[in-house]
């Protein structure tokens, strides 16, 4: 039997995205999006909410953010100053501060060279010193919480440029398709056998997230920060519901009772869709075991993977 808690008056958070734009159309009502601490953003050029109803759905804000919105603008200007003039050479960029930020999940950095990393961390860390913290513990957590939301100010930042790359592609196929419709391509045999048109797909597969998106893993540790006690995790994620069944979780499936004591917007519907597991939020994020470090990895969360998307 598996045993629930009401939380009716707690949020429902998807991991590990921050854009509601990029989630799968299978997402269930009541879900949401954990904010980094910016202000709101308009749309990127090219793409449009799924419906007026997610256009008018704030991200959900942590009281436990550490920055206010101008200081968390003014952060991710300076992190991508500080990302384009990092290092030198091939590791100059954004993608070096991506390295750096997934490092964090292993012991040994594989990246950037050691001054490169020296100083990511010390900006990470609000220009403390690795090893010279406070001893007061409340200070302690206020700069791991600094350190943890400028890691999802960045990423959400790139997010906007997946949304950007994927724009590019809709529009790019858009194109391809029309220059098929012109050319005649699925009505002439001999243009289908020119090796420039077959096979013909107007679609360009993949997503600007297999080029530039983040670790999950990276994502959920550092959403961990902000984490209400009582918050229920909400995935469509297949690589980390297998994850995590790949580590020993039981994911087992839900009542409509208790689905909506997960979340009151769901019932019957979505109890058929998902299974659920009470978890570490260590192994939600895909670590061996706690970090004394982040002692909010200790902490047990409600995960709801939906069933269909883990297929």
């Amino acid at each position: 039997m598996v045993t629930m808690h009401n939380a009716s008056e707690h949020p429902v958070l998807y991991i590990p995205l921050l854009h509601r734009e990029l989630s799968p159309p299978c997402l269930p009502d009541g879900v949401e999006f954990l904010s980094p601490g910016l202000p709101a953003a308009p749309s990127v050029t090219g793409t449009a909410p799924r419906s007026d109803s997610d256009a008018a759905i704030p991200a959900w804000r942590s009281p436990l953010l550490p920055l206010s919105e101008p200081e968390a603008r003014a952060c991710l200007a300076e992190l991508l100053d500080f990302g384009l003039n990092v290092g030198s050479g091939p590791h100059g960029d954004l993608a070096a501060m991506v390295a750096a930020l997934e490092s964090s999940h292993d012991e040994a950095p594989f990246s950037l060279g050691r001054s490169e990393l020296a100083a990511l961390e010390g900006f990470a860390s609000d220009g403390a010193v690795a090893g010279a913290a406070s001893e007061d513990p409340a200070e302690v957590l206020r700069r791991q919480r600094i350190a943890a939301q400028k890691t999802l100010i960045l990423a959400w930042h790139l997010e906007e440029r997946v949304r950007e790359l994927d724009a590019l592609k809709e529009k790019f196929s858009r194109s391809r398709e029309s220059l098929a419709d012109i050319l005649g391509v699925e009505t002439d045999e001999e243009l289908r056998e020119l090796p420039a048109l077959d096979p013909y797909s107007a679609m360009l597969p993949g997503s600007g997230a297999d080029i530039i998106g983040p670790s999950w893993r990276v994502i959920v540790e550092n959403m961990g920060a902000f984490l209400p006690d009582g918050a229920v995790l909400f995935t469509c994620d297949a690589e980390i519901s297998a994850t995590l069944r790949d580590g020993g979780a039981a994911f087992a499936p839900v009542s409509a009772e208790q689905a909506a004591s997960l979340c009151p917007a769901w019932g019957d519907k979505v109890a058929r869709l998902v299974v659920h597991a009470r978890l570490p939020l260590w192994q939600v994020a895909g670590r061996p075991g706690p970090d004394a470090a982040r002692p909010w990895l200790d902490r047990v969360f409600d995960v709801v993977c939906c069933g269909k998307c883990a297929r």
